[in-house]
């Protein structure tokens, strides 16, 4: 999948609910990224988990079928690896987005160390 591709996905299923406007402002504009619908607080905050509790979902979640963008390196997605299976060790990551098999839950590790980690399942 393209980080085009990528990106629209993760919007349609993840912010499906945000309105257009706030998207386009706080996300799609120039210097903004996808996990701004956290940090501008565009979600309700009981559907995600964020900091220590996103890490320790992350850590628990199954990660079979999942697959990872690093932001500012990758044009594609990649399948996750077995030395991705902690959020310890996306911890040495910039920023990196990892999505569940079909899109069913997102854990995003940010280049702010003050935001994030975010970790959100898409019910």
């Amino acid at each position: 999948m393209t980080k085009e591709e990528f990106y629209n996905k993760w919007i349609e299923v993840f912010a499906s609910n945000i309105p257009k406007n706030d998207i386009q402002k706080y996300v799609k504009s120039t210097g903004n990224y996808i996990w701004h619908i956290f940090s501008w607080e565009l979600l309700n905050e009981n559907q995600y988990l964020i900091g220590e509790k996103a890490k320790e979902a992350y850590d628990k979640i199954d990660k079979k079928g999942a697959f990872y963008i690093e932001w500012f390196e990758d044009k594609h997605t990649k399948d996750i690896i077995c030395d991705l299976t902690t959020a310890k060790a996306l911890d040495n990551f910039v920023e990196i987005y990892v999505v569940g098999k079909d899109f069913k839950w997102t854990y995003i590790k940010t280049h702010e160390g003050m935001c994030g980690p975010y970790f959100m399942i898409n019910k």
